[in-house]
């Protein structure tokens, strides 16, 4: 472990090197300075070298403004991360309005988000070690930091503490501390909505004790209790924007102002999703970054199927199998895939399977390795540059 912990410091060290040679050579989009920190408020210090500033761009400029001054119309984000970037900033008494920023929660932002990715790996871990062996469990990891979109649980975003909940519920049932895994999911919901979809194979979990071969004891139902307190901070929050907005659901609905297409009153069919994307293909230009952008979440789509189609046939755990398509829900039938190869990244029972699926293939290892690499690399540059990647 201590060599997989090595990789991921060394591999969160390399990352840094691409965003300074893109904010040397490759000018910034047109027209999307709204996707960095200078478009608000004038920068001071390290926040004003693209290799600084680039790791709050898009959604993180949002979060940093939560964290700073409270929500404006911003609801759409969830809670519990900019509230953890203000809790930890506030020592340093530095907390400033979004027209002065500070550097200070720019830079816990950062450190959570790593800290966060590295707990996750330490936990992740030991999930796996529960029913596979060492090398199984190294090489998810190892594919987990190689794919394309992984440094965003380098950037100062959610999904570091995201994957963190997840694999907490997931160790937690397993390990019988039903209340832990209880108030793991009960952040989750306040970490990203999908969170709450957790829900479902923690039940699993607790319900198939006995088709599992174990029975119950009076501490399980004792602590099933806490499967209670898993909605309470969402509808706490669910409160606050009925207080603020006048909508009690605004933070789904306001997901519809950002003109992607994306379905906040209903569910869409899948095979309507499908299409719209068929159709981009047909009648978008090559030419168009946004061709490209589709392509690469439609490809991601493809790959998650196929992914879940190999925890099913590996006979993965069916908590686990069942986390996968909860996650993978809400996007599906949302009618658009936009943010999708980021929603991916919690998903650890995807690259499980691939993992399972390579180890038989050696030879592939290497091209594998140096293919993601690569696309990795590309992809963190634009994002950098400001051109939206998910």
């Amino acid at each position: 472990m201590k060599k997989l912990l090595t990789f991921s410091i060394a591999w969160r060290l390399w990352l840094v090197i691409p965003v300074i040679l893109a904010g040397m050579y490759l000018p910034f989009r047109a027209d999307a300075d709204f996707t960095r920190l200078s478009y608000y408020t004038e920068q001071v210090g390290a926040l004003k070298h693209p290799a600084v500033y680039s790791w709050a761009n898009f959604d993180g400029i949002h979060y940093l403004g939560i964290a700073s001054r409270g929500y404006i119309d911003e609801g759409r984000f969830m809670p519990f991360f900019p509230f953890l970037i203000r809790i930890f900033s506030a020592p340093f008494g530095l907390l400033v309005p979004i027209t002065a920023y500070s550097q200070i929660p720019f830079w816990v932002g950062v450190v959570l988000s790593s800290l966060f990715f590295f707990g996750a790996l330490l936990l992740l871990y030991k999930l796996l070690l529960l029913d596979f062996p060492k090398q199984r469990a190294q090489n998810t990891l190892l594919l987990l930091l190689l794919f394309p979109t992984a440094f965003f649980f380098a950037a100062v975003y959610s999904e570091g503490l995201f994957l963190l909940l997840c694999v907490a519920v997931l160790y937690f049932a397993r390990k019988r501390s039903w209340f832990w895994a209880s108030v793991a999911t009960m952040f989750l919901a306040v970490t990203r909505l999908s969170g709450i979809l957790l829900v479902i194979p923690l039940l699993y979990e607790y319900f198939s004790l006995e088709i599992q071969g174990k029975k119950y004891n009076w501490r399980d139902h004792l602590q099933a209790l806490s499967f209670g307190c898993i909605p309470v901070l969402l509808a706490l929050y669910s409160y606050y924007n009925l207080q603020t907005w006048g909508d009690p659901l605004y933070f789904v609905h306001a997901h519809g102002a950002l003109g992607n297409s994306r379905e906040v009153a209903g569910l869409v069919f899948p095979l309507v999703t499908v299409y719209r994307y068929l159709k981009i293909f047909i009648t978008v230009s090559l030419y168009q970054f946004e061709f490209w952008v589709a392509l690469l979440e439609f490809t991601t789509l493809g790959w998650a199927v196929w992914g879940v189609y190999l925890s099913w046939k590996q006979k993965i755990r069916v908590s686990y199998l069942l986390f996968a398509v909860s996650m993978l829900f809400l996007p599906l039938f949302s009618g658009t895939l936009s943010g999708f190869p980021r929603y991916v990244l919690p998903v650890f029972p995807l690259f499980l399977s691939f993992s399972g699926f390579f180890e038989k293939r050696a030879r592939v290892w290497k091209y594998l390795f140096g293919s993601l690499l690569i696309v990795q690399v590309l992809l963190l540059i634009l994002f950098s540059r400001g051109y939206y990647i998910a």
